[in-house]
């Protein structure tokens, strides 16, 4: 029995010495974790509390003592004494396992602290009532203050963000999923954020056809391609991808967007998400296709017209000049612009011009028309009609004057000679095949001659004199031959159609015929226009002949395909074509395999049969529309308007075939040829010269692959695409 007694009562000392330990080590990490520790009778609201308790609220633990419910109630802020109170409540009606709050209590300096206070019951009294309940508490003030000037970072944020209402901001998290869409996003797409935020990807967004081009180069070897999310996103990966692209509205309109996507990363370098922002183009687009339209349309008829046209400035001195006005005045162009219109204006001219220019300047009229006298480089005296209008900014302010001069020096004194001398110019003028006809400036024919009455009449007519002129003279243009040109415009002195060498057409029953008219204004003895003297000479011949001489500078006289000049020139009108209205083209380059040898062997003949032969195929293997060139040598280009890459390859892909099958005889032997053809797509901006080099190196790339394929210029994985791409 005594044995026994020893050894409980060693069992007791040895098992109270390990809870004493166990207490030591306990108080040590409570000690290592800095936690204010405290234990409560909920009963009797006696308090625990150990020394880092009340070191958090700024006191040594002696200075709080005695400890109470009441030193915790009077320390915690009124306002979160309610929340305390209810996070007791639940842990002690056994519906939640713990009592857990965030509150704040007065510091001994007066300031307020963020405590997180926890704890939980771990005696219960024999009703099932808390009895004794132990927790901590830890200063989490700096966490508290992080977090609040996170929320204000993200409430100014948020702020500025819809503030940028003329950007579209959309962020997303990791997988695409939109977490914000600003009001810029709502104006632009016509979504509300409460639409797509949380439920919506931006691939909604975009258009499908587009995006489908752009994805099919992407899709693996199963042809699966990557979702337009993950697509532009694999673009963002450490830097800011920017392109254009369709966006669609909620209501179907299409609207152009630069979008630039940027990957946001967290503290720790992780993603988080991605943002991108739009910027609508569309008007901006349309603007500046409409400027360049204007200005290609200004540029053009500045340079060919016939009249002398010039850009003057507010002071008078040339700006620009076109090579016609060169002519009149008879100064190379660099030299003309160095001086001003006054100098080189008659004096006794001069006046009358300044007083209308300042009319112009000050608003009392449009423009002005003068007939003037200019002093040409060689000190003669040029006669022509001036016709200037003056250009002014959107604010109004005057900018320039445009002036068109037309030299009428040979007119004008045609005109004193016809006055002069009108009876024996009659007789002259039925002796010429050119017809003849005075007319007053109503339209009543005066005179005509014989050839004149022969051709409009008829060959039993005697005279047209009395007739109007409109009803006996049918007159239209190459450029709109279905509409009567108003011959009233030819009797208007103040009229500017006076180009009217270039595309005037005379009607005879149901034919027309080329016709250039010459006019001469006929003047009274005051020296007022009272008529007209019109020239009208078949320009059949002379057409043709310029028809014939454009024609061959443009072809390659061996196949009779477009030459280099005449390709260029259709490779940049393509080009401004796809700027314009964005529709897809191609350029193809072909150059011969196998060719060289043909000439080696054969000869220059046979290699000129080859290149014929090759031509044929090419021509008859394209749409009509379509552009086939001979570049010089053994190389062919084809412009293909309309076409993208895709259905260009196949495309080339027949014409491969149909080559590879041709075969041309020469002497004893059937000659045979290989081609490589390289093909890129046409793109708003680039140059000639680029379209070229980029095809080209496509082409070189075919021959660096064995010879006798086709290259496209980008991913070739579903190359071609028969049965997505119309025929």
């Amino acid at each position: 029995m005594g044995g026994a007694g020893n050894d409980g009562s060693t069992l007791v000392e040895r098992r109270l010495l390990e809870l004493a330990e166990d207490r030591r080590r306990l108080a040590m990490i409570i000690d290592g974790t800095a936690v204010g520790t405290w234990e409560w009778n909920v009963q009797t609201g006696q308090m625990r509390i150990n020394a880092r308790w009340a070191e958090i609220v700024g006191y040594r633990l002696d200075e709080l003592e005695p400890v109470c419910q009441e030193t915790f109630i009077r320390l915690v802020h009124p306002e979160d004494l309610a929340r305390s109170d209810a996070a007791l409540d639940e842990h002690f009606q056994g519906r939640s396992d713990h009592y857990a709050c965030l509150l704040r209590m007065r510091h001994k300096d007066g300031r307020w602290i963020w405590i997180h206070d926890r704890g939980r019951v771990f005696e219960w009294d024999g009703q099932g009532q808390p009895l004794w309940m132990a927790g901590a508490h830890d200063d989490v003030t700096e966490l508290q203050q992080a977090r609040h000037d996170a929320a204000e970072m993200r409430q100014r944020l948020q702020a500025v963000v819809d503030a940028s209402d003329e950007v579209a901001v959309i962020a997303t998290d990791p997988d695409g999923t939109i977490t914000l869409f600003n009001t810029g996003a709502e104006r632009l797409l016509g979504y509300a954020a409460g639409d797509v935020v949380g439920c919506a990807n931006p691939g909604l967004f975009h258009d499908p056809e587009e995006m489908a081009a752009y994805l099919a180069p992407l899709a693996d070897e199963a042809g699966q391609a990557p979702s337009v999310f993950q697509a532009l996103t694999a673009q963002a990966q450490g830097r800011t991808f920017s392109r254009q692209w369709t966006f669609l509205r909620k209501d179907g309109q299409r609207r152009q967007v630069r979008l630039s996507i940027s990957r946001m990363d967290g503290a720790d370098g992780q993603r988080i998400g991605y943002v991108g922002m739009a910027i609508d183009i569309t008007e901006m687009q349309q603007a500046r296709a409409d400027a360049r339209l204007a200005a290609d349309k200004f540029a053009g008829a500045f340079t060919s017209a016939a009249l002398g046209m010039a850009l003057v400035s507010l002071e008078g001195r040339w700006l620009d000049v076109n090579d016609a006005l060169c002519r009149i005045l008879g100064y190379p162009r660099g030299e003309l612009l160095q001086v001003d219109f006054q100098r080189l204006t008659h004096p006794a001219d001069l006046q009358t011009d300044l007083e209308l220019v300042q009319d112009l300047l000050a608003g009392r009229r449009a423009h002005y028309h003068l007939e003037k006298r200019y002093l040409g480089r060689d000190g003669n005296i040029i006669w022509a009609r001036l016709s200037v209008s003056l250009v002014r900014n959107e604010r109004g302010e005057p900018l320039h004057f445009v002036s068109q001069i037309q030299d009428v020096t040979a007119q004008r004194s045609s005109e004193q000679r016809l006055y002069e001398s009108e009876q024996r110019s009659r007789i002259t003028l039925d002796a010429v095949a050119d017809l003849v006809l005075s007319v007053t400036l109503q339209g009543r024919i005066e005179y005509a001659n014989a050839a004149a009455v022969r051709m409009l009449a008829g060959d039993g007519a005697l005279t047209l004199a009395g007739h109007n002129v409109q009803d006996v003279l049918s007159l239209t243009t190459e450029y709109a031959p279905g509409s009567v040109l108003d011959v009233g415009v030819l009797l208007d002195p103040d009229s500017n159609a006076v180009d009217l060498h270039a595309d005037l057409l005379m009607r005879m029953g149901g034919a027309t015929v080329p016709v250039d008219l010459t006019r001469a204004w006929l003047r009274d003895d005051e020296g007022q226009v009272r008529g007209a003297v019109w020239v009208l000479r078949d320009d059949t011949q002379q057409r043709a002949r310029q028809r014939e001489a454009r024609h061959l500078a443009e072809i390659d006289p061996l196949t009779e395909l477009g030459n280099r000049r005449g390709f260029e020139a259709h490779l940049q009108q393509a080009i401004t074509r796809v700027e314009r209205t964005g529709q897809a083209a191609s350029l193809m380059f072909i150059d011969l395999d196998r060719f060289k040898p043909v000439n080696d062997t054969w000869g220059h003949l046979a290699g000129d049969a080859v290149l014929w032969a090759v031509a044929s195929v090419l021509r008859h293997g394209v749409r009509d529309s379509d552009i086939v060139a001979r570049l010089g040598g053994d190389e062919f280009a084809v412009i293909l308007p309309g076409c993208g890459p895709r259905r260009a390859a196949r495309i080339g892909a027949e014409l491969l075939q149909t080559l590879a099958a041709l075969s041309i005889p020469w002497d004893t032997a059937r000659l045979r040829i290989g081609a490589s053809i390289g093909i890129a797509p046409l793109e708003a901006g680039m140059t000639v010269d680029e379209a070229v080099a980029a095809a080209d190196a496509q082409c070189y790339r075919a021959k660096a692959l064995g010879r006798n394929n086709v290259q496209v210029q980008g991913e070739l994985g579903e190359l071609p695409a028969e049965d997505n791409e119309p025929g």
